[in-house]
């Protein structure tokens, strides 16, 4: 077997995070139970042939290109398999169903990369022979939707502009070993520890930058209704404080198509500060901070991974995830 057969290589599985945002709440505050709202419905659109044509042929126009003859007796197949052949649509895009013409309309649905959209109408033209007034039309059944973000939950704050480094993760496992005689490799393996952290750079100097970076509870303070002036105190021992938080990460599919992925702490606190240096060059003054996820017992997770939106969708299939 040659290697192309063996190779498996998308282009459109390829991710960017075109822009991307941190949004910080509470530990208080609900917490992200699903990341997009709505149902992702397949377009369906059917062509029905009227007056009882005995003989000619149609074509279908999807997006500017239009198909070969479709003789006015096909079956369903024969419709699949020239709407395919449009570049603008492609196999495993579509699937026909219903005919043969003249007597059965044909169901088309959008399928695959063109799945949970709402798509252009399709067109057809005829040379109808026979029957009475013979004629073709394409209605939409069935429009096309893709999932939208849901709101988040009260108490949740976006973060703000960050630097160019934009928002990273790490991990860290420790493991430990039995090394046994007569072995030159550990005998067993167990892990002690398995920690996810999230570090930012926020360059915004408001409220929420401002307890975070502190580390003050900034709920019931205030600035003089005179002069302005906003205040904290660094307390002796500083407290643990806890927060949910999501890094939320978005990027496009060729048709515009948003695409999410997000990652979620449901508990979380700030573990280390870096500098901040107050200068006159390029740089503002900035807060950074990086996060380290605890379980929550609740959820009995301390970390989310979340893959969504309208672009997804489609892709599954390439993918190779499965839906339930």
């Amino acid at each position: 077997m040659p290697y192309s057969a063996l190779r498996d290589k998308k282009n459109e599985l390829i991710r960017k995070a075109r822009d991307g945002s941190c949004f910080i709440a509470p530990y208080s505050a609900t917490g992200i139970t699903a990341l997009t709202t709505g149902t992702s419905t397949n377009e369906i659109q059917t062509a029905t042939i009227t007056g009882t044509p005995t003989g000619g042929s149609f074509r279908l126009t999807y997006n500017g290109q239009q198909t070969a003859t479709i003789l006015y007796n096909a079956v369903a197949g024969a419709v699949q398999t020239a709407l395919e052949a449009l570049s603008n649509i492609g196999a495993g895009n579509v699937a026909v169903t219903g005919g043969p013409g003249p007597g059965t309309p044909f169901v088309i649905t959008f399928t695959g990369y063109l799945g949970a959209t709402d798509v252009s109408l399709i067109t057809a033209s005829h040379t109808f022979t026979g029957g009475t007034t013979p004629d073709i039309a394409v209605v939409a059944t069935t429009p096309g939707a893709g999932v939208d973000l849901s709101p988040l939950p009260g108490g949740w704050e976006d973060i703000g502009w960050t630097s160019t480094d934009g928002i990273s993760y790490g991990r860290e496992t420790e493991v430990s070993e039995v090394n046994s005689f007569g072995s030159t490799e550990p005998t067993r393996s167990d892990i002690t520890s398995d920690t996810i952290t999230m570090s930012v750079t926020a360059q915004e100097t408001r409220l929420l930058t401002i307890g975070l970076y502190t580390g003050a509870d900034t709920s019931a303070m205030t600035a003089d209704a005179t002069t302005g002036e906003f205040s904290i105190s660094k307390p002796s021992i500083p407290g643990f404080r806890y927060y949910r938080v999501l890094g939320l990460f978005v990027d496009q599919d060729d048709n515009g198509r948003e695409i999410y992925i997000a990652r979620y702490m449901p508990r979380a606190r700030i573990t280390e500060f870096g500098e901040q240096t107050y200068q006159s060059g390029e740089d503002p003054i900035s807060y950074n901070m990086t996060f380290t996820g605890f379980e929550d017992s609740g959820l009995g997770y301390s970390h989310r991974w979340i893959f969504a939106g309208p672009g997804w969708y489609p892709l599954l299939a390439s993918m190779g995830v499965p839906t339930a």
